[in-house]
């Protein structure tokens, strides 16, 4: 497979293991409408600090489970002006990336740091991504095709799901001198497609018809049995072999007689046609009476059990054949020689209630009806939640909710590292209102305004805003805080004794701890795959070093095929610990880096 290379690449590449692992501190909680000291537990998280690093520091507890991702990264327009600081310690990368970015021309490198920035960022997103998992990627002509190189390297190739167009307003930029843009694109890909379902569009509950035929097909034959109903005009009547039956681009012709009789199929008939159906199909449909002649005599057939149609792969801001209609009806009411003023107004107003739709206006089972939303409407709902425009380019909460929405889990842990203004869990929040759901969301946001306009946009969503009703919910605010190993390799005694658990666990498992209390020694970690895990570590003495001795074994309580201990030392004879099956791992030394 081709793959992109830039200057700095090979620094980068595994760049997100040298990240240094850095611990959540809770800030406050945010139920029943007010902030609260406790965590609400809800499982709604808005993290400050450096996206590389949070994401690293989730980890521990989220690695294949994020089942949606959703992030609109800085497109590298060279009208913004991003800055990330990744710590990378080589000078050149380090210069980069300290640097603010400028426009092409100005910076030649700016591709170059674009694609240093955020290849570390999707390593550890392809990380946190559960195996039936999707993730969503905003973006525009300046960096899609570079984009797309690096995601099919980090993602595979084969994960790839579409390239999503989305018409982002109705007048192109002003911005642009060669060419009117209205559309931006959104990358999809999955963890692995063996696991993934696909994205629906629409989920069909109510009876409709589909063609038998399907021009294009292979030419075959095909038997429809006798007993088939017919809506033909005539009740009784017979086409002799040979009779094409022709409309538009389909016909069939027929290799044997047809004769209906009191609105049924008398005998079976063999038909010839570019036929969307096999034999087994059809017999299948026949013997459920979900087969039959139109009144054309042409072949189709009911369909009542639910259907997922798949999502279109273009994303227009409004649903344009109905906008269509109304706009017609309107150039019809101006041309006539009588105005009716009255029904003048009332089509305007349908007209400006849809392409200023907002994200509760859609059919949570028709996502490909009522549009997805524009910039307008982003920049519109800001002003209702601020009363002013506090961001520049906030997408509308209707698309990143109909995205969401196509992935059909309402109970998916949602994920935006680049939070903005907080339009995800906007769209979250929205999205459970209307369709029940219980998604969870996880926004992390670097600037400042992590706390003023991120964190202050859910807290008005929650308890309503303008003339908007609140959806009701809760989150919990979190800081990145210090890190988990000192710069001398030992661990940082200072960090919660909990935390420090829940990442040596990790480390070897791969999982969660269960942090309920076990009938065990307090250094006990937990049981798994037959393998009972203890960290005899004394962070409140850390002058006192802990030993692996008979003593400590006699407090152990766990039955296991394997134990692995960790401790400072050990006084257990090799022999010993080899019979018993004990893995003795030092601390620090043994503690795995990530």
């Amino acid at each position: 497979m081709p793959t992109l290379n830039w200057i700095g690449k090979e620094k980068v590449v595994n760049h997100h293991l040298e990240v240094p692992f850095k611990v959540l501190e809770h800030s406050y909680g945010f139920q029943n409408g007010e902030i609260t000291e406790k965590e609400s537990s809800s499982g709604n998280k808005i993290i400050h600090g450096d996206n590389l690093e949070a994401l690293k520091a989730l980890l521990p507890e989220y690695e294949n489970r994020i089942n949606c991702i959703y992030i609109d990264p800085p497109y590298n327009t060279g009208e913004e002006k991003w800055k990330y600081n990744d710590n990378v310690n080589h000078p050149k990368i380090k210069k980069w990336l300290n640097d603010f970015v400028g426009k092409e021309g100005e910076d030649l490198s700016r591709h170059d740091k674009w694609l240093c920035m955020i290849y570390p960022r999707l390593k550890l997103l392809q990380k946190l991504l559960s195996d039936e998992g999707v993730i969503f990627i905003s973006i525009d002509d300046h960096e899609v095709h570079n984009l797309i190189s690096i995601t099919n390297e980090i993602f595979g190739v084969q994960n790839k799901v579409a390239l999503l167009s989305w018409e982002k307003k109705k007048k192109g930029s002003h911005l642009n001198n060669w060419i009117t843009n209205v559309k931006e694109y959104v990358i999809v890909y999955c963890k692995n497609k063996a696991h993934f379902k696909g994205l629906i569009g629409q989920v069909v509950n109510h009876k409709e018809t589909y063609p038998c035929i399907n021009p294009g097909n292979a030419i075959g034959s095909r038997i429809i049995p006798k007993g088939v109903k017919s809506t033909f005009r005539e009740k009784n009547h017979i086409l002799p072999k040979g009779s094409i039956i022709s409309a538009g681009n389909m016909s069939l012709e027929l290799e044997s007689e047809l004769e209906l009789e009191n609105g049924f199929l008398k005998n079976d008939v063999t038909i010839k046609s570019e036929w969307r159906y096999g034999q087994d199909k059809i017999n299948e449909f026949a013997k459920s009476n979900e087969l039959y002649f139109t009144r054309d005599l042409y072949l189709r057939r009911e369909v009542t059990e639910p259907r997922s149609k798949r999502l279109k792969d273009w994303l227009p801001r409004v649903d344009n054949e109905y906008l269509l209609e109304l706009k017609n009806e309107l150039i019809n009411e101006y041309e006539k020689e009588v105005i009716d003023n009255d029904l003048i107004d009332e089509i305007k107003d349908q007209i400006n209630k849809i392409e200023v739709s907002t994200h509760k206006n859609f059919d949570t089972e028709n996502l490909n009806a009522s549009g997805w939303g524009s910039n307008e409407d982003g920049d519109e709902e800001n002003r209702k939640i601020f009363n002013k425009k506090v961001f520049d380019f906030p997408k509308p909460s209707k698309l990143i909710s109909k995205l969401i929405c196509s992935f059909r889990d309402k109970d998916a842990i949602i994920l935006d590292s680049f939070a903005g203004s907080g339009t995800t869990a906007h769209a979250v929040l929205n999205l459970n209102e209307q369709d029940g759901g219980n998604r969870k969301f996880i926004l992390i946001e670097m600037e400042d305004y992590a706390e003023t306009i991120t964190s202050e946009r859910v807290k008005r969503v929650i308890n309503g805003y303008a003339d908007i009703a609140g959806t009701g919910g809760s989150f919990d605010f979190y800081k990145l805080d210090q890190s988990l190993f000192k710069e001398d390799g030992n661990l940082n005694e200072t960090v919660d004794i909990k935390k420090i658990r829940s990442y040596i666990y990790y480390t070897e498992t791969k999982t969660v701890i269960d942090n309920q209390n076990h009938i065990d020694n307090k250094y006990f970690l937990s049981k798994y795959n037959d393998t009972a895990y203890y960290f005899y570590y004394k962070p409140e003495t850390p002058n006192e070093s802990t030993t692996l001795n008979h003593e400590f074994l006699a407090t152990m309580k766990t039955k296991a095929e394997q134990y692995i201990i960790y401790a400072d030392n050990v006084s257990l004879d090799e022999s010993f610990m080899k019979t018993h099956n004990i893995i003795f791992k030092k601390i620090p030394r043994g503690i795995t880096r990530f």
